[in-house]
């Protein structure tokens, strides 16, 4: 043992001596100490080649004994060779092996019995290491090559001349004994040179190589081999006591005992073994043959050498001829010498292995050269071979003489014929063992591959044919898996019979035989990589099974496994049902063996295939349905049912181990992507077993226990995912549940299950068989998994709706009850480390999710079972995994319960954290959601409690890092209730804690311990995050991009240098707008905070850049950094609070400049009919985007604004220069906040603006009176400007800020009444401010009661506010115009916008007098406001207006709607008025204006002056787009019927205008014009070509619709009327479709539209991050959709043109506010009189249909399709259907939509319902029936879908959304009405004269907006208790059969 570890230890420092890099030179190293401890030779190198050596001169050296330690050394030092690193070192070592190695072969050894244990002698060991070092060293080192040749030739020469004096003599003679040991020590020697050179051929080159091996076979002439022979046979026959005589003897029968007789053919071996290595290079690559041997690389064809390489000169025909003559002498030599069979084994070994070496090398020279090497010879040398049993079988020549074979038909391809014949034949003849068959089977199949298919074909037949039965061989091909001719895979192909026969010794060596030819033909077929030939040969062995004896029909069952998962599908089928059929017929007849083979198989194939195999889903349903099918004996007996059960269940156990082996490769419990109907399989297999009795308590149970167990940790429960969704449960109704059903059984199941139930046996009486069958399964199942470590999947049981309540529901409490035991069990008693408390812990976490499950049931089993799991193992919370988890549920469910204030229209139903690793989906209930919060509260808070109690200084220790690791994302503002909750935990007093629990408390006084706790908080976040170094130059410039730091090169010794220099290359990148890492900022940033906290310097430029960079990046989070970092240096270092403070005013000055956040143009809140409006879906993702853009763009101003208002009320009456810094800033502010956004979403920052400037103006005690007055008035000015713009809601759903807003403006106004007395009186020209200060009261308090309606739209039982205006046009004056009225000229003094918007936020006659008369005297100073204008003039041109119009030429425009009106009658065609309405509508885009092209064309009926015309005109030269819109519009308005035999009056200025714009088109754009109407025209007229097939039947018109739309050529650039934003690039020629019509021939067809699509706003541009730039510069911005269109003639459709046109102006209006509501405006386009485009909406079906489909009402179409009402599908989609139904029952109010039958509502397929068909509205009803009385449609079943009942939370959001879509639209009335005006002279019928009138009314604009919001509520109450609606859809039942 101590000389192991000695040697390994000097092995140790050689080799680390040789990697040392630092030890670059030999001398003084540790190599040179270990070489110093040899003795030195002294002979001189130069004597290497002389022939002195070995003379009669040689040096005695080698007679000295080399002791143990000298070899040691010696082999450590030869080990470290190839590793040494430089030449030299490399030359002095060669220097110092080469001695031993001319000396190896007369080197002596001192006696020693650690020298025995030298393998495989120290001789040869030696040689072998210092030859092995040498050669080593030569090959990587160049300068040592020419020593180590030189040394190997001197050692050859050495043994050459030492062997010429060895002579045969008498065995007893002392000189033969002597010669004998000479002889041998050189033999010896010898071996160890050619081992050696063997492995490291590659050290000398081809001419090397053959000049070696000549020298060699010189040396080992046939006198040297017999001398060699005789010395052995001396040895070994020596009777002598000599000591040395007697260590070789002991040497030689070691050698014998090793299986290496010593002797001439040992030395053979190894000399043709470098032979083989010698041609193999010439072959093949050195680094493949160090990796494979030469003939498996020839045979792959991977790694040879390319014939006309560089090298390939090398194997020139002398060299080839040389080594194939050596072969063949060799050969030679083999047949001379003595018959192989009288050697004793070892030698014959040896024979053979010469025998397969000389085999290989000549092969290699056939390979090189056919000339210089005959392939006759070898042909023949390898017939021979193949006939000698003895020697084929030994397995290496055996081998070697196949892949010759093979190898040589490659070469010469002329042998394979008589091959492919003798391979067979060996195959079946030879007997031979299974190693050798394999090589032989594929050796044949590299052989047929060479001939054809045909070859392997037959082959496979004739081998085939061997395993038939007496009495069938040589029949043709049997049938395959179908039942038919197997030749049908070959056509034309049979079996010629066998042509090889073989005599039958027994029954043994037979089923040898036939067992070898199964492997044959099996091999064969795999390396053929040929799927017919694989499912040929798979076929052939599936029909012999059974039909020859047991052992053979076993080889063929696993060998047709092997094939199996190649071949193909229907025979692997085949060969799956011949498995199912061999298995049942050995489990009837008991024939063990073949179901052992069967198992194997299915084994085999289970480990093996893979998820994307195709027969993947083949196997695994045949394993399962294997398991199903079994046992379905219900119709027999019951006597005979327990026979038939027990013989089903033996065939089950059969299927169970391959399940299990399949299983636990493919894990289904985690696996997502496993469909339904694999699952729903599994558990049918698993209730079938549960069925047949495999439980614990059976034997049949027990013996198949580990495969079950195995298969239970990869099931998913027996409870599918979707079944939460379900109203009834499926157990009763699933068939495998009934198996086995009687009374006997019945009662023995609920017996059985009692037992292991025992608590719940009263329930278990009750139960139904299916349903116990059913527990029996899921206790099976959970239990096992319980076992193997997890318990938390029985949980998902009560998703299962039957198992929810009752008997059963109970009885699964007790099964979960007892899963949860089996599991505490196994944890307490420590099983296995699987059950262990950290385990435990992950499946607490589970746990904790199910405890805020979505269905309720599920959660109180899942706190249940955390209950009994913490009481029995409280130290599962104490680890990291659960208590984490436990946390951040609280903070997720506290999150969940938040969405109600912040977005309360759109719950998100899935929550995540990855810090607790806890994913939950919770349901939109959000009562249910603070209940489950509550509950997980007060269970958290006990929970915790009690693992304080056991554990306080750890959980306490686990607290603490909870809070260390924050993500400030994933919290609201600044709370987390998990951190929280933490806090709170953290700090109580243990109840285990004697000390402190025995404190009494002292008055109110809280005692706990927070101190300690957060004082171990902040120690630890000490160390946590403290620098391991001092901040150094090269860290601050790791901070910066790799790219950069070259040109940054740090000074040394000077930190604030390295960090002013780092620090501005931040800057420069993030004022570039460069992508820079937040994480590398807040490093950087920190580290600039840590230097100024300890610096005694100024360190300006560092507080620059501190301040600068979070400013330069501009965003919430980099603010927020800036702050957390500010303050921290203020307080470390309050000197640099002042330099801080000045930076952040400055830079807050610069944002002023640089417009950004607050001031930025980019947020924009303009009246949506500024906008251009779409006809397409609510779109409410878009919607929350630009949410989240404002409020990013907002944010940062914001959070400084709260830093700043803290800051100030921190040191106001600190240092004076502070204090001017903080009106300076209010100075700039309130000045520039003038000219900021209104955006709703800027409300809460402006009056914190306000607020500030109050605090500031109130406790600034040392300013002067003018000062004061100067800064109150700019207060007073920014908090007016808020007012400067029409009233504005809030936008988005998020009613806390609406409540933040409240309750900020209530802050100031008390913030304004404190501050009353400054400039409440006037003072010379000193203007006193109560005036000004009163109207900001007053609006004020007006925001206040506008905001409450819109927080709380249906709650009127709150109080109202202190300020309640009312409209009322009634002759009484109302307090509140006696309090606005006098104040209203001071409004137009501070700003005439102000005053405007007065009269619409107080819409009382005498301030609307008062603002008319101010802009009838002074008209200039509103030139700026556009809503000025419909103040001055209301819908005429009064009298008292005449030198105000000259203003309008440079008056402010008004929107696209506004202005068109001004071309009515009602204006006069005043010159003024015209130009301006010119004006304004050449100021908006054409996308703007496109909209209202319907209302410009009717313009044209007054255009006098030809304005409208000329407007036209010009727009149409610049949009061809417009100009078509147009075109089409006045051929629809043209004439008054559809069917153009009445003109209208306007047809005569249509067609003018008509003219005139084709004729302005150019070139390109009438060849546009043309292709597009030419294309539409096509389209049209098919309707007009199915009018003779009207009343054919519907295939005959669909087929003649396809005929013409194939005949229709898209161009290029032409698009539908209905979608000009896209070009249509392709038709579908199938979707023609006629529509049902009585007299007319509407279709539909759909075609492939491409689309550009929506890009980005100026404010999401700010903040998009620079995306890189592609490699070609541009990317596609397109999109290509489906769309479907109908084609209607003979239908006016221009009403459905303005009532989707008024739809889409709502849609407008609702997205300007964020209300998250939903409409689907789809294009309708009136093309010509009585025709028209319709887009199809898509996945939607009408009401109509669903009745059709006989599916009972609304709700039951929700929950047949989105499941029940727990399932998160019907809840989306009920919140879907709750936006759009308040939507459009808004809007079919206001429009006053008839005809609204089950027809004409559609539901799509996420929700939605939509309204088509708009052919009665405004003021007409269809027949002018009345039956339709309520003001919108609300019947029962629509009731039904959101909840039932007007308590509900979907029917309460119902009413708020219709509430606020009105409220949302009032402000727009004037708007909405002017496209219904503009639209009463074009004929449409809906129209009456007061059809404006009544449509104004509606909006009821003389109400305020709470009792507006009660009209809206009285609506709904007064639909919903309406039976009209239902009367109507009776009689369309009656009259038009549509079903409701």
């Amino acid at each position: 043992m101590a000389r192991d570890i000695r040697r390994k230890a000097l092995e140790r420092i050689a080799a680390l001596a040789a990697t040392d890099p630092a030890s670059t030179s030999f001398d003084r190293s540790d190599l040179d100490r270990l070489c110093k401890v040899v003795p030195s030779h002294k002979r001189s190198f130069s004597g290497v080649n002389g022939h002195s050596i070995g003379g009669p001169s040689r040096p005695e050296v080698a007679r000295i004994p080399m002791n143990i330690r000298e070899y040691e050394v010696l082999i450590a030092l030869c080990k470290s060779a190839p590793a040494l690193r430089t030449a030299q070192n490399a030359q002095k070592l060669a220097r110092h092996l080469v001695p031993y190695l001319l000396d190896s072969h007369i080197q002596a050894f001192a006696h020693s019995p650690f020298f025995r244990k030298i393998e495989p002698s120290p001789t040869e060991s030696l040689t072998y290491h210092v030859t092995a070092a040498l050669l080593s060293l030569g090959t990587h080192h160049v300068d040592v090559q020419q020593t180590v040749t030189d040394s190997i030739s001197a050692f050859l020469n050495a043994c050459a001349h030492a062997t010429e004096s060895v002579s045969p003599a008498d065995d007893d003679d002392p000189a033969a004994l002597e010669d004998a040991t000479r002889t041998a020590t050189i033999t010896v020697a010898l071996l160890g040179f050619l081992d050696a050179a063997c492995a490291q051929t590659g050290f000398w080159r081809s001419g090397g190589r053959l000049g070696l091996v000549s020298r060699l076979r010189d040396l080992l002439s046939q006198p040297f081999l017999v001398a060699v022979e005789t010395a052995f046979s001396t040895i070994r026959n020596s009777h002598s006591h000599d000591r040395h005589v007697k260590e070789w003897r002991r040497w030689a029968h070691h050698y014998e005992d090793a299986g290496r007789p010593l002797g001439a053919m040992l030395l053979q071996k190894s000399f043709m073994k470098l032979l083989v290595a010698a041609t193999s290079l010439l072959v093949a690559e050195e680094d493949a043959l160090r990796e494979s041997h030469i003939l498996d690389i020839t045979m792959s064809g991977r790694g040879l050498r390319r014939p006309l390489t560089a090298r390939s000169s090398e194997a020139d025909f002398r060299s080839v001829e040389l080594y194939a003559t050596v072969a063949i002498d060799q050969m030679n030599y083999l047949e001379s010498s003595a018959d192989f069979d009288s050697l004793l084994p070892a030698k014959q070994k040896l024979a053979f292995a010469v025998k397969a070496y000389a085999l290989v090398s000549y092969l290699n020279a056939c390979t090189l050269n056919e000339d210089a090497a005959d392939g006759e010879i070898l042909m023949a040398w390898l017939e021979e071979a193949l006939g000698d049993s003895s020697g084929m079988a030994d397995q290496e020549l055996a081998s070697v003489v196949l892949k010759c074979m093979a190898l040589l038909c490659k070469v010469s391809p002329s042998y394979a014929i008589n091959v492919s014949r003798l391979l067979p034949r060996f195959i079946v003849q030879s007997g031979a063992k299974s190693p050798i068959i394999v090589v032989a089977s594929k050796c044949l199949a590299s052989v047929l591959q060479m001939l054809s298919k045909d070859a392997v074909i037959t082959t496979l037949y004739t081998l085939g044919n061997v395993l038939s039965p007496g009495n069938e061989r040589g029949l043709p091909g049997a049938a395959t898996g179908d039942g038919q001719d197997s030749s049908h895979i070959y056509a034309g192909r049979q079996s010629t019979g066998s042509s090889i026969s073989f005599q039958y010794s027994g029954e043994e060596e037979s089923a040898i035989i036939q067992g070898n030819v199964v492997q044959a033909i099996c091999e064969i077929a795999s390396a053929c990589k040929d799927e017919k030939i694989t499912g040929l040969a798979q076929s052939m062995l599936a029909q012999k099974i059974v039909k020859l004896s047991t052992p053979v029909d076993a080889r063929i069952i696993t060998g047709a496994a092997s094939l199996a998962l190649s071949g193909g599908q229907s025979e692997f089928r085949y060969l799956l049902k011949k498995y199912a059929s061999v298995a049942h017929d050995a489990v009837v007849e008991q024939r063990e063996a073949l179901l052992h083979s069967v198992m194997k198989a299915r084994n085999h194939i289970s480990a093996n295939i893979r998820p994307d195999s195709p027969l993947y889903d083949t196997y695994l349903e045949h394993l399962l349905d294997g398991i199903i099918s079994q046992g379905d004996a219900h119709t027999h007996q019951n006597h005979a049912k327990d026979s038939e059960l027990e013989l089903a269940a033996r065939e089950i156990a059969q299927l169970l181990p391959p399940l299990a082996t399949f299983m636990s490769t493919n894990d289904f419990s985690l696996d997502d992507s496993a469909d339904d109907d694999t699952r729903s399989m599994l558990r049918d297999a698993w209730f079938n077993i549960a069925v047949h009795g495999f439980t614990a308590s059976t034997a049949r149970g027990k013996e198949s226990m580990k495969y079950l167990r195995i298969m239970a940790i990869h099931s998913p429960p027996l409870v599918l995912e979707n079944r939460g969704e379900e109203n009834e449960s499926d157990i009763d109704l699933n068939p495998i549940l009934r198996r086995g059903e009687s009374s006997d059984r019945e009662s023995l199941m609920k017996k059985h299950l009692a037992e292991l139930v025992p608590s719940r046996s009263s329930e278990i009486k009750g139960l139904s068989y299916r349903k116990t069958i059913f527990l029996h399964a899921a206790f099976l199942v959970e239990s096992l998994r319980a076992d193997a470590g997890d318990c938390t999947k029985a949980l998902s049981y009560f998703l299962e709706p039957s198992m929810r309540r009752g008997d059963v529901s109970r009885t699964m409490d007790g099964i979960m009850n007892a899963v949860v035991d089996r599991y505490l069990v196994k944890t307490i008693n420590a099983a296995n480390p699987a059950f262990t408390a950290q385990y435990a812990a992950t499946q607490l976490a589970k746990i904790f999710s199910s405890c805020c499950h979505r269905i309720e049931r599920v959660q109180q089993a899942a706190f249940s079972c955390a209950d009994r799991m913490i009481e029995a193992i409280p130290s599962a919370l104490c680890q990291r995994s659960s208590l984490f988890a436990l946390l951040e549920l609280l903070t997720l469910m506290w999150s969940s319960c938040l969405e109600a204030e912040i977005d309360r229209y759109e719950p998100r139903t899935t929550f995540r954290s990855d810090k607790g690793d806890v994913v939950v989906e919770l349901s939109d209930d959000y009562q249910f959601r603070q209940l489950t919060l509550q509950n997980l509260y007060q269970k958290a808070k006990r929970w915790l409690s009690s693992a304080i109690s056991i554990a306080p200084a750890d959980v306490k220790g686990l607290l603490q890092t909870y809070l260390s690791e924050f993500d400030d994302d994933s919290a609201f503002g600044h709370i987390s209730l998990g951190r929280s909750f933490a806090v709170e935990v953290g700090s109580t007093i243990p109840s285990t804690d004697q000390r402190l629990g025995s404190l009494d408390r002292l008055g109110d006084c809280l005692i706990n311990t927070a101190s300690d706790f957060m004082a171990q908080y902040t120690t630890r976040q000490e160390y946590r995050y403290s620098e391991a170094l001092p901040d150094q130059s090269m860290e601050w410039m790791s901070l910066m991009r790799l790219d950069r730091r070259a040109s940054y090169l740090p000074s040394p010794g000077d930190e604030s240098a390295d960090a002013n220099t780092a620090l501005a290359h931040i800057e420069k990148r993030a004022l570039n707008r460069k992508i820079t890492s937040v994480a590398d900022v807040r490093d950087i940033l920190r580290r600039a905070a840590a230097l100024l906290c300890r610096s005694n310097s100024d360190e300006c430029s560092i507080v620059h850049y501190l301040v600068s960079i979070p400013f330069s990046m501009f965003t919430k989070q980099s603010i927020k950094l800036g702050i957390s970092l500010w303050l921290g240096v203020m307080n470390e270092n309050p000197r640099m609070e002042p330099r801080i403070l000045a930076e952040i005013v400055q830079q807050w000055e610069f944002t002023i400049q640089k417009k950004l956040g607050l001031f930025s143009s980019a947020i924009t809140s303009p009246d949506p009919f500024f906008q251009r409006q779409e006809f397409a879906p609510s779109d409410s993702a878009a919607m929350a985007k630009r949410k989240q853009t404002v409020h990013n763009l907002l944010a940062p101003h914001s959070r400084l604004l709260q830093f700043l208002s803290s800051h100030y009320n921190a040191t106001r009456l600190g240092n004076p220069d502070t204090h001017h810094m903080f009106l300076r800033l209010l100075d700039i502010t309130l000045e520039a906040v003038k000219h900021s956004t209104l955006h709703p979403m800027a409300r809460e920052i402006r009056f914190q603006l306000v607020l500030l400037g109050l605090r500031v103006l109130k406790t600034s005690s040392t300013m002067g009176a003018i000062a004061h007055y100067r800064l109150k008035d700019q207060i007073l000015s920014a908090g007016l400007g808020w007012f400067d713009a029409p009233p504005r809601w809030s936008f988005g759903s998020n009613i806390l800020q609406l409540k933040t807003e409240i309750y900020l403006i209530s802050d100031v106004q008390t913030a304004l009444a404190a501050t009353t007395n400054i400039g409440a009186q006037s003072s010379g020209s000193i203007k006193s401010l109560a005036a000004k200060e009163k109207l900001l009261g007053l609006l004020l308090d007006s925001e206040i009661s506008r905001l409450s309606v819109w927080v709380r739209p249906t709650d009127s039982s709150r109080p109202p506010s202190t300020f309640h205006h009312h409209h009322h046009h009634t002759g009484k004056e109302s307090p509140f115009e006696a309090s606005i009225h006098p104040l209203i000229r001071t409004a137009w003094a501070e700003s005439p916008s102000l005053a405007v918007h007065l009269a619409s936020r107080f819409p009382y006659p005498r301030i609307l007098k008062e603002v008319r008369w101010l802009l009838l005297n002074f008209p200039a100073k509103a030139v700026k406001e556009p809503e000025a204008l419909p103040i001055l003039i209301d819908g005429s041109l009064p009298e008292d207006v005449t030198f105000q119009l000259k203003y309008m030429l440079f008056w402010a425009p008004v929107n696209p709607i506004t202005a068109v009106t001004l071309f009515l009658p009602a204006y006069k065609n005043h010159p003024y008025l015209i130009q301006y309405a010119m004006r304004a509508l050449e100021s908006h885009s054409v996308d703007v204006t496109f909209f209202y092209v319907p209302q410009i064309v009717q313009t044209l009926r007054y255009d006098a002056l030809g304005y409208v015309e000329r407007y036209i005109l010009e727009t149409a030269q610049f949009s061809q787009l417009f100009a078509h819109q147009i075109i089409w519009n006045m051929k629809a308005n043209a004439y008054k019927d559809d069917d153009s035999q009445i003109p209208d009056a306007i047809k005569p200025t249509l067609d003018k205008v008509m003219g005139h714009m084709v004729d302005s088109f150019s070139e390109e754009d009438r060849g546009f014009y043309e292709r597009e109407f030419s294309f539409f025209d096509e389209v049209t007229s098919i309707s007009g070509k199915l009018k003779p097939l009207i009343k054919r039947s519907k295939p005959e018109k669909k087929q003649k619709i396809e005929e013409e739309l194939r005949k229709i050529k898209v161009e290029v650039g032409v698009y539908l009327p209905s979608n000009p934003d896209g070009s249509v690039i392709g038709i579908d020629r199938k979707s023609g479709k006629p529509l049902q019509s009585h007299a007319k021939a509407p279709f539909m067809a759909t075609f492939r539209i491409k689309k550009k699509k929506p890009e980005l706003d100026e404010a999401e541009e700010l903040l998009e991050e620079p995306a890189p730039e592609t490699q070609n510069g541009n990317h596609d911005n397109t999109i290509e959709v489906w769309q479907s269109a109908i084609f209607k003639v003979g239908d006016d459709c221009r009403q459905d043109v303005l009532a989707l046109q008024m739809i889409a102006a709502f849609r407008g209006i609702f997205h300007s506010v964020g209300l998250d509501v939903y409409v689907f405006p789809y294009r309708v386009t009136a093309t010509a009189p009585g025709c028209g485009v319709i887009d199809v909406l898509p996945n939607s079906i009408s009401r109509d249909m669903l009745g059709r489909e006989a599916v009972n009402g609304l709700y039951d179409y929700f929950i047949s399709k989105y499941g029940n009402e727990d399932s998160l599908r019907f809840q989306q989609a009920r919140n879907n259907f709750v936006k759009s139904m308040a939507a459009y029952s808004v809007i079919s109010f206001l429009l006053q939509f008839k005809d609204r039958h089950n027809g004409n509502i559609m539901i799509d397929d996420a929700g939605h319902i939509l309204h088509i068909d708009f052919g009665f509205c405004f003021d007409i009803a269809p027949g002018g029936i009345k039956f339709e009385r309520a003001p919108f449609k609300l019947t029962s079943e629509m009731l039904a879908v959101m909840g039932g009942g007007a308590d509900t939370q979907a029917f309460k959001w119902f009413e708020e959304l219709c509430v606020k879509a009105f409220l949302a639209s009032r402000q727009y009335t004037e708007k909405l009405s002017q496209i219904v005006l503009l639209m009463m002279d074009s004929g449409l019928p809906c129209f009456k004269p007061e059809s404006v009138k009544h449509f104004k009314e509606r909006f009821v604009l003389d109400k305020t907006e709470r009792e507006a919001a009660e009209f809206m509520k009285g609506l709904i109450k007064k639909s919903y208790g309406s039976y009209s609606t239902g009367i109507y859809d009776q009689f369309q039942l009656l009259t038009n059969g549509i079903p409701y």
